[in-house]
């Protein structure tokens, strides 16, 4: 029960009266509630705000501070130095042990629109661009749900193991949130222990600080982090990729720049055949051994034209050739690799496909609903069944091949294969960041696993990445 003394003017003011008022101050709750010790601290951080304004604007700056490593890539490039990724991402965790449940909602709800606003872009392309902004919505419902569970406990060893384990929580089987990777362009290897140890170190700095111990804070967070930076290789174990011995292949990844809505236009098919002849002829003339073409860079079911497929066939005397294209088989469709060498073919269909994209991830009523009503009544495409990842002999050396989505995929990686080829076509979310966050993901799994990955994409930069 709250009370109030009040005192009349006439009161004699003893020496009981100043302790008396201490009391009330306690049982009114104005007395400092700092834990008192460092056990408490760790385990009861109180030094997370309640003024709605301050943890809102934490949750914003954190989710921006997450988020930073995907656009310094896509507007820096090259310049984008390690220094930049690093502070952004130390900074992001340490305000992360600060967040309200308030703050935690934004700070997700903010990651889903920062790292996802381009997903669906798609829908230009079915004259249904008016829903965009409901997946801005869904997104941010989705990581803002996520973020405010990391958060529902005050913590800070709760909120450390949820954040550690955050990139096994994909969400329809969407798992392109992969917080470590905002270390692939940074001094830190990116590494779920990595990233563990980088949320330890910054957690006791921040306990320095609330003890007021700022020069041994400052002391602290310099000493760990360059002892992590030098001894990283050693102690992280989840992250040991074995020594890999360079291809001996002269490679050739390509860059188309097909848009979208023309792709598909059958006025538009014989440019973009010819096109494709061409560079296979300019590959061959420059003495590579392999060219590879983006996903569906030949935009039709391709083992229905046995013409193109002999022509691809004697063109592959001199060169092997992997091209995207589509397979069709009694009514069945598969995105598909197609692989021609020394006047032979080989295809490989697709086994991991994008939730939503090419198939969705609900009840077979619901998906024939959604595909009838929103997509013109498109089917969904066919999944070849994962035993393992497609793979195949290119020059006696073994290349895994993995189509856009599978590329940024743990699977294709745990077997740690030396070269993985990859083909995408991005036009379907350009312009945005969507290719950057690809190629981010894919250096995450390339650093990871010690793979060498080969990627030529449309509407998008091609790219070689080395572990």
């Amino acid at each position: 029960m709250k009370f109030t003394l009040k005192f009349s003017s006439d009161t004699p003011k003893t020496r009981g009266t100043k302790k008396h008022s201490a009391q009330t101050k306690v049982r009114k709750g104005e007395s400092n509630k700092n834990p008192k010790n460092f056990g408490e601290r760790l385990f009861l951080c109180d030094e997370i705000p309640q003024n709605k304004w301050i943890a809102s604007l934490i949750g914003a700056l954190c989710a921006l501070f997450f988020s930073a490593f995907i656009y310094l890539e896509h507007f820096l490039g090259d310049s984008n130095a390690p220094i930049f990724s690093t502070i952004c991402a130390l900074c992001g965790i340490f305000l992360y042990f600060k967040l309200s449940r308030l703050g935690a909602f934004i700070c997700g709800a903010l990651i889903g629109i920062l790292w996802f606003y381009w997903v669906g872009f798609s829908f230009r392309f079915f004259g249904i661009a008016y829903l965009i902004p409901l997946v801005w919505i869904v997104f941010a419902l989705i990581y803002g749900g996520i973020f405010y569970l990391f958060c529902f406990f005050k913590s800070p060893i709760y909120r450390l193991f949820a954040l550690t384990l955050s990139s096994w929580i994909h969400p329809f089987g969407f798992n392109w949130f992969i917080l470590e990777s905002m270390l692939s362009k940074s001094y830190f290897s990116p590494s779920k222990f990595t990233l563990f140890l980088l949320l330890i170190g910054v957690l006791i700095f921040s306990l320095m600080l609330t003890k007021k111990l700022y020069k041994a804070g400052v002391v602290w967070i310099l000493s760990f982090y360059l002892i992590l930076f030098g001894f990283q290789d050693s102690i992280n174990w989840d992250s040991k990729p074995k020594p890999q011995t360079p291809t001996q292949l002269k490679i050739q990844t390509l860059s188309l720049n097909i848009p979208q809505n023309l792709r598909w236009d059958s006025k538009h098919l014989q440019t973009i055949i010819a096109q494709n002849y061409d560079k296979i002829r300019q590959a061959k003339a420059q003495n590579y051994d392999l060219v590879i073409l983006p996903e569906t860079a030949f935009p039709l079911a391709l083992n229905l034209y046995p013409s193109l497929i002999e022509s691809l066939k004697e063109a592959s005397a001199d060169i092997a050739i992997l091209t995207g294209s589509l397979y069709q088989e009694n009514h069945k469709i598969f995105n598909s690799a197609y692989l021609f060498q020394n006047g032979e073919m080989q295809v490989f269909h697709k086994q991991i496909l994008v939730p939503f994209g090419e198939q969705i991830p609900l009840p077979h009523f619901l998906a024939s609903w959604i595909n009838k009503t929103f997509f013109e009544g498109a089917e969904d495409f066919e999944q070849a069944k994962l035993q393992s990842p497609n793979s195949t002999l290119i020059g006696n050396e073994r290349f895994q091949i993995a189509i856009c989505y599978e590329a940024t995929r743990e699977e294709f990686y745990q077997n740690s294969p030396q070269n993985l080829i990859a083909i995408s076509n991005n036009a379907w979310f350009s312009p945005s960041i969507e290719p950057t966050l690809q190629k981010l993901l894919m250096l995450y799994f390339a650093k990871n696993y010690g793979t060498t990955i080969f990627h030529s994409s449309n509407a998008s930069l091609d790219f070689t990445l080395k572990p």
